[in-house]
């Protein structure tokens, strides 16, 4: 679920917009092009902490919901290719719920609904090859969306991070679609160790901490002595 971080007002939303948002025109189609202008300077702002105001994104769906004719289906896969690499994972499927199923049929848009399938099912080798694999001459759902890699790359790590204390640096190379070079840069960067099997180690945490379960089941005494009797009987 987006979390009430994802509404908090970004420090890079201008006054303009944030007057925009929370007065009267926040639906008004005349400002249509406003939003769509600060899309773009989200868009072309390359830090993936930083660069994505979801609350005006929304309002834009909003904005072509109410005005169908108005509707452009590369602002809304630059929208949803933002949301796919929100640090809030609920962001994607809130900006999805103002979409028809029409728009939802369009050929970037199935693509981008496939990437999220893909990055909820940690198959990050499949993700990248989606978005990359195609034909060279065909333009990537992702094209135009400055920071992209490293956002997508900032979120692989929060899982590996999360998941394992110990991984093959092999397999995060596939995951984050980088070299043995890079990889190890990356691990540095983030306090892993890799030793001289080509193992990287994780610091321990809540998260990938390793937890004994202990189950307790209590059984009254009424039970038991119908759990006794039942034995003797056989």
């Amino acid at each position: 679920m987006a979390s009430a971080s994802s509404f908090v007002r970004p420090t890079t939303r201008p006054d303009e917009i944030h007057s925009l948002l929370t007065g009267v025109e926040r639906y008004n189609p005349q400002k249509t092009g406003l939003l769509e202008d600060y899309l773009a300077r989200q868009c072309a702002n390359p830090d993936s902490t930083n660069n994505h105001d979801l609350m005006a994104n929304l309002a834009l769906l909003k904005m072509y919901q109410f005005n169908p004719d108005m509707v452009d289906l590369d602002v809304i896969r630059r929208i949803l290719a933002k949301a796919l690499i929100s640090q809030s994972t609920g962001d994607f499927n809130l900006c999805l719920y103002l979409l028809s199923d029409e728009i939802c049929k369009d050929g970037s848009i199935s693509k981008l609904l496939t990437l999220r399938n893909y990055l909820e099912r940690a198959q990050f080798t499949k993700f990248w090859k989606e978005v990359y694999g195609g034909d060279e001459e065909e333009d990537s759902v992702v094209d135009g969306i400055a920071g992209f890699d490293n956002g997508l790359r900032r979120l692989i790590v929060g899982e590996i991070t999360s998941t394992y204390q110990t991984i093959p640096a092999k397999s995060v190379e596939a995951m984050v679609n980088l070299d043995e070079e890079a990889v190890v840069r990356l691990a540095k960067e983030n306090g892993w160790s890799i030793n001289t099997g080509g193992v990287i180690a994780l610091p321990l945490k809540s998260e990938n901490e390793a937890k004994a379960t202990v189950i307790k089941e209590n059984v009254k005494f009424e039970q038991l002595t119908k759990i006794l009797s039942a034995a003797n009987e056989i």
